[in-house]
């Protein structure tokens, strides 16, 4: 099969707005090739062309120097048109048209030449290749594989929707795929064994991220929803959710996002390097300092550092809570009821860095309130309540865990700017950056899309577009006259905003009708608001 009908397909896939017509598209393509083909496909589509799971390190400014060399237009020009399509991949397609000789190329062939690419360390010898991929496959597909290079397809085709299609496309039960793609972290293998029926055969891998099992939010406790107990209750962290995989000497640390981080944070791996039975933990990476967790803005110093120096590492020392125990002894746990899984954590002879989150039964729902503010005054985030019995749901946000969050303040915050929607909102302006007031001045400290009725953002959209200055591709900059009041769960310090600093988890309460800009919250607070969260 060709790499030209996998860009066909993608076009397609792109431009189908119903999600099972998506689905239909991709499991009948999957059908049609043979193995060899359709573990490359399901690389290329998932984000992970190379066979040995290497990332190819190509920045969007090399594709442009390439284009600009293989089409001889402006280097400037090329960036502009890139920077308002917001898609470097589709820009460059576009000025090839014409100009390449529209050569056929095979799935194979395609993977080799990101294998070539990945091999090269000149850079300007990998655009040097990439010049010459330009000058000879089609547009449509060069879109593609310049879009599978970058691993931004940008198709509306996300991971559970491959899943989806290659269980159908086989055949078997969608449980089962899902239960495999977790284990092994390959969706090529999962594929084949898919096609094959020997789904049950792919084990635990460590060293890839599981998905994380996800609590349902609640900031209040409606009537019934404890009935389903009893429930175990811990604190919920302020830091970051964090997976530690560790056997033999070697360690990884995964967010939630499957970013490995392990590099970021040596004074924590280095000491559980020495940790040899193969084991997963699932828990809260934080600051840990004078025997006690930190707020999330302790952990803020460390993140994103490049350099690590001494001086840092002693100021902001940080552990691993651990609050779940996933895979042990060779064996995963997820199938395992939460005592057992709890029975076998605590069973572990783990040391500092790594503690143990405190957990206990809770006796009634009235207890809730005095729980949670214990909670807030150990500086935590709130409440994990977690049904008795109830096993790890990985990749699920079910009501067996249940997380109690409640906003730490209000602000009343001004649109500086606001961003064109996707899906159902393309047409409104539903993206919203806001600011505080400072003397004079406005300045922003977040952004949030979550809170206002559709009806709202339709009426908002009118308003915003007869107060825009400037735009800039999908972004619309507007005069400081609307007022919202946005809820948050913690301020940080944010070189990103002017204000310096940046809301945690920011949601819309409601549009502000009645309020002038020159009443809204201060520079001054917000600083109050941080130093009262230290």
């Amino acid at each position: 099969m060709t790499m030209d009908a996998l860009a066909a397909l993608c076009d397609r896939i792109a431009s189908a707005a119903a999600r099972t017509r998506k689905l239909n598209l991709l499991a009948d393509y999957l059908r049609t090739l043979d193995d060899g083909d359709l573990a490359r496909a399901v690389r290329f589509l998932s984000g992970s062309p190379l066979p040995d799971g290497r990332k190819l390190s190509v920045g969007a400014a090399t594709l442009r120097a390439a284009a600009a060399s293989a089409t001889g237009w402006d280097l400037e020009l090329i960036r502009f048109c890139s920077r308002v399509a917001g898609d470097s991949a589709e820009i460059i397609a576009l000025l090839m048209a014409g100009r390449s000789a529209g050569l056929p190329l095979s799935l194979s062939g395609a993977e080799q030449h990101l294998l070539a690419l990945a091999a090269e360390r000149s850079k300007a010898r990998k655009q040097k290749l990439i010049e010459q991929w330009l000058l000879a496959y089609a547009p449509l597909t060069l879109k593609y594989l310049l879009k599978t290079l970058t691993g931004m397809l940008r198709i509306g085709l996300q991971a559970k929707l491959v899943e989806e299609a290659i269980a159908r496309a086989s055949a078997q039960p969608l449980e089962l795929v899902r239960a495999a793609s977790n284990r092994s972290g390959d969706l090529a293998e999962v594929a084949l064994a898919a096609r094959h029926q020997t789904l049950d055969r792919i084990q635990a891998r460590l060293f890839h991220p599981l998905d994380f099992m996800l609590a349902k939010p609640l900031e209040s406790m409606p009537d019934g929803v404890l009935d389903s107990g009893p429930w175990w209750v811990e604190d919920k962290y302020d830091g970051i959710r964090c997976q530690l995989h560790a056997a033999h000497g070697k360690v990884r640390l995964f967010t939630r996002g499957q970013e490995d981080v392990t590099a970021s944070y040596p004074d924590l791996t280095v000491p559980l390097s020495a940790i040899h039975p193969p084991l997963i933990l699932d828990g809260e990476l934080l600051v840990w300092r004078d025997g006690a967790p930190q707020s999330f803005n302790a952990l803020q110093q460390r993140l994103a550092r490049k350099r690590l120096t001494p001086a840092l590492l002693a100021e902001c020392p940080v552990a691993f809570i651990a609050y779940d125990l996933l895979y042990a002894g060779q064996t995963l746990l997820l199938n395992e009821p939460l005592e057992r899984r709890r029975a076998l954590l605590e069973s572990l002879p783990l040391q500092p860095p790594i503690h143990i989150a405190p957990q206990r039964r809770l006796a009634s729902p009235q207890e809730l309130d005095a729980l949670f503010e214990a909670a807030r005054a150990r500086r935590n985030e709130g409440l994990l309540l977690k049904r008795a019995g109830s096993l790890y749901e990985a990749g699920r946000r079910g009501g067996a865990w249940i997380k109690v969050k409640r906003a730490l303040a209000t602000l009343d915050v001004v649109i500086t700017a606001a961003e064109q929607g996707r899906g159902r909102r393309a047409t409104m302006l539903s993206d919203y950056t806001f600011a505080v007031r400072d003397g004079s001045r406005f300045l922003n400290i977040g952004k949030a899309y979550s809170g206002l009725t559709d009806e709202e953002i339709r009426q908002l959209t009118r308003l915003l577009k007869s107060l825009a200055t400037e735009r800039f591709g999908r972004v619309v900059l507007v005069r400081p006259e609307v007022v919202l009041e946005v809820a948050f769960d913690g301020i940080q310090k944010s070189p990103r905003h002017k204000s310096g600093f940046a809301m945690r988890f920011p949601r819309i309460l409601r549009w502000r009708k009645d309020k002038p800009p020159e009443e809204i919250d201060t520079l001054d607070r917000v600083r109050e608001i941080y130093v009262a969260s230290l």
